[in-house]
């Protein structure tokens, strides 16, 4: 188990062995856990407050690029309403 700047980082089968005790250190000392398999990391525990607000950040992200996609293609309401136009009119 080796500890650095509030993040632990943990063998699998020491996770296996000490699961109760990351848990709660993650919970508690509000400590990010990596899990690794042979020295490379597979997995990462988080505390749930940490999870949520990554998931938050992420959603925020994905609306600034759909806006910025929307502003970059958006067309104005009078080229909808000229297009419209010569729509119907092509339809009598």
């Amino acid at each position: 188990m080796r500890v650095t700047m509030n993040t632990l980082n943990v063998s699998i089968a020491e996770g296996r062995r000490n699961f109760s005790k990351i848990i709660r250190a993650s919970e508690k000392k509000k400590q990010k856990i990596i899990v690794s398999r042979r020295g490379n990391p597979v997995a990462i525990i988080l505390p749930y407050d940490e999870y949520n607000k990554s998931r938050k950040k992420e959603a925020l992200k994905r609306i600034e690029e759909a806006r910025a996609i929307y502003h970059e293609s958006a067309i104005s309401a009078e080229e909808v309403y000229e297009i419209s136009k010569k729509e119907l009119e092509s339809k009598r």
